[in-house]
């Protein structure tokens, strides 16, 4: 067991960025990897006539359908893609110019346009010259259990534990988290303008108008859904709209009003603090990460062969997992594992892949599991760098705070892994079952 000093030291994220060819680990080889990759960049999900009131400056249009990931979006997800095909080279799990096998390589995706692209273009970036096909996941309900299995009915949450649990975590109400979070949504007033909004037209002389007094907070909590609605639910979208901007390479992004680095973290800081709350809250991600958690493993571990998952065949030397930012802060919630993105503001980036690798420890065949996320910084997106060994994404190694046994690289057992996922994993929520 670790000792409390110990757990301390592996609940540090390590922050230092390197490139990822550097990362031979003397005696021990790579044998396999899962990457869970948010899709690329889209269009706004939806418009809706409180965007407008909350602004009196007009709202860009996209080339793209509502939700849909841009042709753009899918070259940023392909530099991903290549850069991973050099990398995984340099580390001898592929060969250079050798196709692998549809088993070697295996790509799930969601059944959204934008899910679907990201497999697509992440594969065109990966083995441009080979033909590998993009599986869909199992669809209950006319959703994908595997991604959100409560949108699904595969399971359910407590209502009441899910409303306590999580103003407990904003702090005892939703007016300590607002208030809490007041500097950003200054930044954002500023930025929409919203002194000259249809919200503050007439408000009465001398009496400041803000959002956090038009638009009360308010928590939906629905058997199949958890949200906030006002103010902290608007600006969770809107930041997150206007990094879609940046990334997309859009002039005069946030009307021009988005002046400095420090700006963009206090912006992104609500959208974060949002997904922290709702997405990472241990209960709720437990729930929805289950399925996605339960496939990890059963990729990750050796003696699965031939076992056919949602039409792929395990084991895969690469298993890409084309889902959404909710999975990835799903999946850390209810690991435990938390991280700050240097020089990328949004916690769950466009693109952005949390990574499990199994390594052998070639003196004892033991297995060890590293676990990552990979991301291009927003200055990359704008600019749309090519990534290669020389010009990587950053890298930021998370730890598994429950982690019992490590090794000298940090990594963690597959024994302790497996232990952790057994332990936080929601039996009712899992679709193993679902695929006999």
């Amino acid at each position: 067991m670790l000792s409390d000093i110990n757990r301390i030291v592996y609940l540090t994220i390590l922050l230092i960025s390197f490139p990822l060819h550097a990362q031979h680990f003397s005696g021990l080889t790579l044998e396999s990897v899962v990457i869970v990759s948010r899709h690329g960049v889209r269009a706004p999900t939806k418009f809706t006539p409180l965007m407008q009131r909350v602004t009196p400056n007009k709202w860009p249009v996209w080339e793209v359908p509502y939700g849909w990931m841009t042709p753009r979006g899918g070259q940023l997800v392909s530099f991903m893609g290549r850069y991973q095909h050099l990398r995984l080279v340099n580390e001898g799990l592929f060969r250079e110019g050798k196709c692998p096998t549809k088993n070697e390589v295996s790509v799930l995706a969601d059944i959204d346009q934008r899910t679907r692209k990201t497999g697509e273009a992440f594969l065109s970036g990966f083995m441009p010259s080979c033909s590998l096909p993009i599986h869909n996941p199992l669809i209950f309900n006319k959703k994908v259990p595997l991604f959100n299995p409560i949108k699904a009915g595969i399971c359910h949450m407590d209502e009441g534990h899910v409303k306590l649990a999580v103003l407990m975590r904003a702090g005892g109400s939703l007016e300590h988290f607002t208030q809490k979070n007041q500097p950003a949504f200054s930044v954002l007033e500023n930025v929409l303008n919203f002194a000259h909004s249809d919200f503050c037209k007439n408000n009465p002389p001398g009496k400041s108008c803000t959002l956090i007094n038009a638009l009360p907070a308010g928590l939906q909590v629905h058997r199949d859904n958890v949200s906030l609605s006002g103010a902290p639910g608007l600006a969770s979208m809107l930041t997150e709209i206007f990094l879609l901007q940046q990334a997309q390479g859009m002039s005069h992004v946030a009307w021009g009003k988005i002046s400095s680095r420090e700006e963009w973290d206090q912006l992104l800081s609500l959208h974060n603090a949002q997904f922290d709350l709702l997405q990472r809250m241990p209960y709720i991600a437990r729930h929805r990460a289950t399925p996605l958690l339960d496939l990890i493993l059963m990729a990750l571990t050796p003696g699965n062969k031939g076992k056919n998952v949602d039409g792929i065949t395990l084991p895969a030397s690469l298993l890409f997992i084309a889902g959404h930012d909710t999975n990835i802060a799903n999946i850390g919630g209810a690991l435990g594992m938390k991280w700050q993105l240097s020089g990328q503001p949004d916690n769950t980036p466009p693109g952005g892949e949390l990574v499990f690798e199994r390594w052998v420890r070639v003196s004892d065949n033991t297995q060890w599991i590293k676990i990552s996320i990979v991301y291009q910084t927003l200055e990359q997106m704008r600019n749309m760098s090519q990534l290669s060994l020389e010009n990587p994404p950053v890298q930021v190694n998370l730890a598994l705070p429950a982690c019992e046994e490590q090794n000298e690289q940090q990594m963690c057992s597959l024994k302790s892994v497996q232990k952790i996922i057994q332990s936080v994993r929601i039996p009712e929520c899992s679709i193993c079952s679902k695929h006999h």
